[in-house]
């Protein structure tokens, strides 16, 4: 039995010791590709004839004191159009509306002379420091022309050289223009000026992110906020032999494994395109929020939304103006709200005939929805006009009408109620005593 025992242990050491290099080869084999998962920098480029990048996309090399980076240039002069809008018509519109927009008042001064556009694309969405930049659109004017460029990494090596060159650029320019560019795209610019030790060039600049103002506006009237959507929905842009923004990743990842620009072009029509689309979109929302009444309308949505933004300004004139170009817009399904809105709108413009009417007709229209045209209705009849039986009136009605409404305004509506029939009591308790004081006299 022991012998037995000691033979088996022999036969398994010599097995052991016969697989230990072949599973040392398999154990430095898996240690580089996990060395080169965790670093881009050593993703090796297939040996298979490419073609470069200079052959899909016209461009120069720029030497820099941290080495090249590949740069376009496209220029455009005054009169050009971008999905049939001026491109420099946005040096037209007047930017005041921009710090009450955005709601940053550091852009009450904003010039788009001296402003620069600027978009990334990155090498995945997550951001955080595992996250490149290999390509920086910007775009500004100079000498009435539009001016676009664009960084590009061929390799993760040249991070540092495109930096200086992004550097030099933005410092020129005291306001930026982006897309989503407060949460994103600035955060993780300054994110790789500090991994690579370098000046951040943004500092504290004010910049105009566009995706706020764009959700105020159209949230709701399309399917989503995407600038790609606004392009189709708003600015009438259609863009042809785009690229999926989810698929950028995966094409730069490609390029770097392969070398080969016949795919990764078709990024830099995608970021160009976006860069054109922050100036038109700018442009756009200057007009619509400076002159409503002479704007050629998007739909009901974009109309009701400008109306509570102008509602909320005070330039209570324009939010009733939208809110009529809604309601003659809108189906059925926003007719309320509008509605609702409106009302509100000249009830703070004393326009007390008109309001009424509206609460009226909401009750018409679709009285068992909710308690707000009731409630407006027994507070205008209480408190403007001190007739108390038709606001008691109203607010019996509404009892009758909303029988689950929530308990919170179950209880107002009572308290309400209870208070009404008091005050109406103590008039009609005055009225005999005038009566009384009559009939004594006589």
């Amino acid at each position: 039995m022991t012998v037995d025992i000691k033979d088996r242990l022999e036969r398994l050491e010599s097995r052991s010791a016969e697989t230990r290099p072949l599973r040392g080869e398999i154990v430095s084999d898996l240690r580089k590709r996990l060395e080169r998962l965790i670093d881009p920098r050593q993703i090796k480029r297939a040996e298979e004839p490419v073609s470069p990048i200079t052959e899909w996309v016209e461009g120069e090399e720029i030497d820099t004191p941290h080495g090249k980076v590949f740069m376009t240039q496209e220029v455009y002069r005054s009169g050009y159009r971008h999905g049939g809008r001026l491109l420099d018509c946005v040096m037209e519109v007047p930017t005041y509306p921009v710090s009450w927009v955005s709601g940053d008042e550091r852009l009450v001064d904003l010039d788009f002379s001296q402003t620069l556009f600027i978009d990334v694309e990155t090498t995945g969405l997550a951001g955080g420091t595992g996250t490149y930049a290999f390509m920086v659109g910007v775009g500004y004017f100079e000498r009435g022309r539009f001016v676009a460029r664009q960084l590009f990494l061929r390799d993760f090596s040249e991070e540092r050289a495109m930096l200086w060159v992004l550097g030099h650029v933005a410092r020129r320019f005291p306001f930026l223009v982006t897309f989503n560019g407060k949460r994103f795209d600035i955060p993780l610019l300054e994110t790789r000026f500090i991994l690579s030790q370098m000046e951040n060039p943004f500092g504290e600049r004010p910049n105009y992110d566009l995706l706020s103002p764009s959700r105020r506006i159209w949230r709701g009237a399309f399917e989503n906020c995407r600038l790609t959507t606004l392009e189709s929905c708003v600015l009438g842009i259609e863009r042809e032999d785009d690229v999926p923004s989810e698929m950028i990743p995966y094409l730069y990842f490609d390029y770097l494994r392969r070398g080969d620009g016949s795919r990764i072009h078709r990024v830099f029509y995608h970021n160009r395109m976006d860069i054109l689309s922050l100036v038109t979109l700018a442009a756009r929302i200057h007009e619509l929020v400076h002159t409503p009444q002479t704007a050629s309308w998007g739909g009901w949505v974009e109309a009701y939304s400008l109306g509570k933004l102008f509602s909320r300004q005070g330039r209570l004139g324009d939010a009733i103006r939208c809110y009529h170009h809604a309601l003659r817009a809108c189906k059925d399904a926003g007719e309320w709200a509008v509605l609702k809105s409106l009302s509100l709108a000249m009830k703070r413009e004393k326009q007390m005939d008109q309001a009424v009417s509206i609460w009226v007709e909401m009750i018409s229209f679709d009285g068992g929805r909710e308690l707000f045209p009731y409630e407006e209705l027994a507070k205008f009849y209480e408190h403007q006009l001190k007739d108390y039986r038709s606001a008691l009136k109203w607010v019996r009605e509404a009892f009758q009408r909303l029988p689950e409404i929530s308990p919170v305004q179950k209880t107002a509506l009572e308290h309400r109620h209870q208070r009404l029939l008091h005050k109406v009591e103590k008039k009609g308790q005055g009225k005999n005593e005038m009566l009384r004081d009559r009939d004594d006299s006589t």
